[in-house]
């Protein structure tokens, strides 16, 4: 104010001011007193705040770093995405179609969701089961599997064919370049229960230990409740189907080792998938009918079986909770979270554990590189990071988990992946968010289709050539997509914000004339993702954006330093130290 002016100027002038200055000036002095202890005040408070954001970090920084976490990534066999959990707008031709949850909810995948951080905008790679599980596993596009690289070459074609049986683990993809693999090497216990889909196997020479020592193979310690393929295919021989019980019990009895080390357990449910009734499998079969024989008993589950004491009822309970087919896969899945977080809690290992849930893909346009395809419900559960009710708004990917889990174990990876670590802009780095929203471009592969996101749009590109036989062409034709050769979609619609009202869909017009820039940059960013994994030459790993190209470096995103309590205390201490001088000061 211009009366501390005044008054701070008499104290700081080299004149003696008269008497009678002196006495005129003692209201103004009070009010430089008065400002200077508001001053205080306020630093005061500044220094405590912070101190009590920073302790909270601390705490969260140092409960991951001072103990390497338990990992688990959970994908269901085409589980929908459900309504609440926010899934893209419907298929043109079903605008108004609805996905509730099951009518006794699904508390424990619920739990995951609320207890943890939603990641808002997750998408598959690949908008296949097995092609999707690759690029989970890998951190890679699945265009770049040793095995797609040497079959797409018998064919020569310009563009990869992406798909199931070209898609597998083999060579070094299987024996050092994944996930398990990687953490296997790094002192981590590896387990994998349930469908496995990456491996090539010969039905008429099919055992269950032959088909066991080969997933081992790819870096797991642990294999059982194995599933190799599809339950459709001829290694099942009808004396098994889903088995929720079996599996689960598996994934508790490799928690439950006895071991100091830190374990990842990679666990694909069969159910929901329609290779077999769900409701068949309820009814016609038991929790003793397994693809590994005849169990001498039933499997006792805390959370499933054993609050019945037999299989039969709790198979009566789950059949008792829906009312319709489609559901009753995931209220069986719901129940097996429940179980698996119960071994957690009993081995006071919850709070360490990174439990990530996700689809394996979209189930509205399965298949296709439309929203309904790719995009998938991904929640991250791990108290020891994240509070409740968090959500995280950058665009990621399937490829995204391999090179992020390996960030939370402090693990630098072996191998060059696609994928980027997500940790910081979770834990709280606003630059990083905003990148990963805003700035960042992930591609989608399937068949010799491609398609690119950047920000809220989105180009697509199906192969001429075979356009007839593109499962996205088709889905277009069927439900009222733009199938255009060449399309560009604004998913916020204007906005800056993606759209998820389901009678919505922002993929029905081709936008490419109207925003002709957008989509020369966007197309480029395309041309990047597939000169970069072209199989006809060596392997360039860069990031792809809209001017971007294939030289381009990645670039890294400094991790989160903890501070220490004590540089905590230093921070608060300088801070009242400097308010105390200015107020010394202006009295002076």
């Amino acid at each position: 104010s211009v009366s501390s002016h005044t008054a701070l100027s008499a104290f700081t002038t080299n004149k003696s001011p008269s008497s009678k200055y002196r006495k005129d000036l003692i209201p103004n002095t009070l009010l430089v007193m008065q400002f200077a202890l508001f001053l205080l005040c306020n630093f005061l408070c500044l220094a405590l705040c912070k101190c009590k954001v920073q302790s909270h970090h601390d705490r969260s920084i140092e409960a991951i770093s001072n103990k390497r976490p338990n990992i688990i990534v959970m994908q269901p066999d085409d589980l929908l995405f459900f309504d609440p959990w926010s899934p893209p707008p419907n298929n043109p031709n079903i605008p108004r179609k609805r996905t509730p949850f099951p009518d006794s909810g699904l508390p424990w995948i619920e739990k995951l969701r609320t207890e943890g951080i939603q990641m808002t905008q997750a998408y598959a790679a690949s908008p296949m089961c097995g092609t999707s599980r690759f690029t989970t596993i890998t951190g890679r596009y699945a265009s770049r599997a040793i095995s797609s690289r040497r079959k797409n070459a018998i064919f020569d074609k310009n563009i990869a064919r992406v798909t199931i049986p070209f898609t597998k683990l083999e060579e070094t993809d299987c024996s050092r370049d994944n996930l398990a693999a990687t953490l296997q090497t790094n002192g981590y216990r590896t387990g994998m229960v349930g469908k496995w889909h990456l491996s090539e196997f010969d039905d008429d020479k099919y055992t269950y230990t032959d088909s066991q020592n080969i997933v081992k193979e790819c870096g797991f310690d642990f294999v059982e409740g194995l599933y190799v393929e599809n339950l459709s295919r001829n290694y099942n021989d009808g004396s098994f189907s889903h088995n929720m019980e079996w599996v689960t019990s598996e994934a508790i009895n490799f928690i439950n080792e006895e071991s100091n080390d830190p374990f990842f357990l990679y666990f694909n449910p069969t159910a929901p998938h329609s290779s077999q009734s769900v409701r068949t499998a309820l009814t016609d079969f038991t929790c003793r009918d397994t693809a590994n024989g005849t169990l001498e008993s039933d499997p006792m589950i805390e959370g499933m079986t054993l609050e019945y004491g037999n299989c039969e009822d709790y198979r009566a309970s789950v059949l008792s909770r829906e009312s319709t087919d489609e559901n009753l896969g995931a209220v069986w899945v719901d129940d097996s979270i429940g179980a698996i977080m119960k071994a957690l809690e009993a081995r006071n290992q919850l709070n360490n554990t990174i439990f990530l849930f996700q689809n394996d893909h979209g189930m509205k346009a399965k298949s296709t590189l439309y929203e309904g395809g790719g995009r998938i419900a991904q929640f991250v559960h791990y108290p020891d990071a994240f509070g409740a009710g968090m959500t995280f708004n950058g665009l990621v990917s399937t490829i995204d988990i391999a090179p992020t889990l390996l960030d939370f174990a402090g693990i630098e990876p072996s191998y060059q992946m696609d994928g980027l670590s997500w940790k910081d802009g979770a834990m709280g780095d606003v630059e990083q968010t905003s990148s990963f929203k805003t700035d960042r471009c992930i591609a989608f592969e399937h068949g010799r289709d491609r398609a690119v996101r950047c920000g809220c749009f989105k180009y697509l590109k199906i192969y001429e050539e075979y356009y007839r036989s593109s499962s996205t062409y088709d889905m277009g034709v069927r439900a009222g997509y733009s199938n255009d050769a060449e399309n560009l979609f604004d998913l916020c619609g204007g906005t800056s914000e993606y759209i998820t009202e389901r009678a919505t869909s922002m993929e029905i017009m081709n936008k490419n004339m109207i925003y002709s820039e957008t989509n020369t940059e966007l197309n480029n960013a395309l041309e990047c993702h597939m000169t970069k994994t072209d199989y006809r030459s060596s392997a360039v790993y860069n990031v792809c954006g809209r001017d971007v190209g294939p030289s381009v470096v990645p670039p890294t995103v400094a991790p989160i330093t903890p501070q220490s309590s004590s540089e905590s205390q230093g921070t608060m201490k300088s801070m009242v130290f400097l308010s105390l001088s200015i107020l010394v000061t202006m009295l002076y």
